[in-house]
């Protein structure tokens, strides 16, 4: 499955950045918005009615769609999960919902916490998969393998535990790297800047002995000449 979401590489504000956890009842207003992706890099003010009803449509497609591919799993850690808003969105999608689930962001306000029967734990992804001694068989890492500086770890990781515990699942959702959009050249620079090299990941977790699934999920949007 190939989305993103991006998240700001400032320095400064990735040392302030802090997720609080926050129970929602619905993606309804821009506030929820700005709330998912964190109110330091998007202005709930800001956000443009039709933005925010897109917006709306993707997250909860894609939770649909994340809980389809990870619905075999009994124990699921979304890694870079942020406010935990998608998760929850994506267990609401699983029936039966999997026996235990954590949420892992180095940006969480608070560590260790447990909310709506998620986990959360404020960590890097990398150093939780290497400190992991508990069985979990399926990973999301929805939107952040951009983020990941040692990608090769990652995977390594990854494949070990898949080893260790006889089998697992990991999806990866990103962005495609080279789609063939109209779009003006600015918007066209900024979704390649923040694309992953999806050949390259694939060579990296083939290498670490994962097998690899690719799927391309469109996501059709629609609105006015004048909007464009």
């Amino acid at each position: 499955v190939f989305i993103r979401r991006g998240q700001s590489q400032n320095k400064s504000t990735e040392q302030t950045r802090q997720y609080h956890l926050e129970i929602m009842g619905g993606f309804h207003e821009k506030q929820t918005l700005s709330t998912y992706y964190g109110s330091d890099y998007l202005d709930a003010d800001k956000i443009d009615d039709n933005i925010c009803q897109l917006q709306k449509q993707y997250i909860h497609k894609m939770a649909d769609l994340c809980a389809n591919h990870l619905q075999s799993c009994t124990s699921i850690a979304d890694l870079g999960g942020g406010t935990g808003y998608f998760t929850r969105l994506m267990l609401q999608q699983m029936q039966p919902p999997p026996e235990r689930c954590a949420c892992v962001d180095p940006y969480l306000a608070q560590d260790d916490e447990v909310e709506g029967g998620i986990h959360f734990l404020k960590i890097d992804a990398v150093e939780y998969l290497e400190k992991l001694d508990t069985k979990v068989d399926g990973f999301l890492l929805k939107e952040m393998l951009h983020h990941i500086p040692n990608q090769p770890r990652l995977f390594q990781n990854l494949a070990r535990l898949f080893k260790q515990n006889g089998g697992g699942r990991a999806l990866i959702v990103t962005r495609p790297d080279n789609p063939h959009l109209v779009w003006f050249p600015r918007i066209a620079q900024v979704f390649k800047d923040s694309c992953v090299d999806i050949e390259s990941a694939r060579h990296l977790a083939e290498k670490a002995g994962l097998n690899w699934t690719q799927t391309l999920h469109d996501f059709p949007l629609e609105f006015t000449v004048d909007e464009w």
